[in-house]
């Protein structure tokens, strides 16, 4: 379940950042989020369907086995989701971020410059 709060972390934070770098209604461009089973599978999605989604965006098929089901399932399901998210493991979701944040920069400035 971890995994899956952590997934909702990143791709908040992509969100956030790809609204401050991109004029969003714009952009028709597809960005690189977390899938969100927890997975950590990279899907490609626009913000529109970012957010048709409620910021649960998958990869084809996902969530992928009864334990990824399940974590996503109970996730939804947690009374006081906070609680789960201050579980997360910090340093990994730095990590994904900074990855992700680094693709989203990729495509603000493919030849350095914006």
């Amino acid at each position: 379940m971890e995994r899956v709060a952590l997934a909702r972390l990143v791709n908040a934070e992509i969100r956030g950042l790809a609204e401050r770098l991109f004029a969003v209604e714009e952009r028709h461009d597809a960005f690189a989020w977390v899938c969100a089973c927890g997975c950590f599978t990279i899907v490609p999605a626009t913000i529109a369907d970012y957010d048709a989604a409620g910021g649960q965006v998958f990869a084809a098929g996902h969530p992928l086995g009864q334990e990824r089901a399940a974590a996503t399932e109970a996730f939804l399901n947690e009374p006081d989701p906070s609680a789960v998210v201050s579980r997360v493991d910090e340093k990994r979701r730095r990590e994904l971020t900074r990855e992700l944040t680094q693709r989203l920069e990729r495509q603000v400035m493919p030849n350095g410059a914006s």
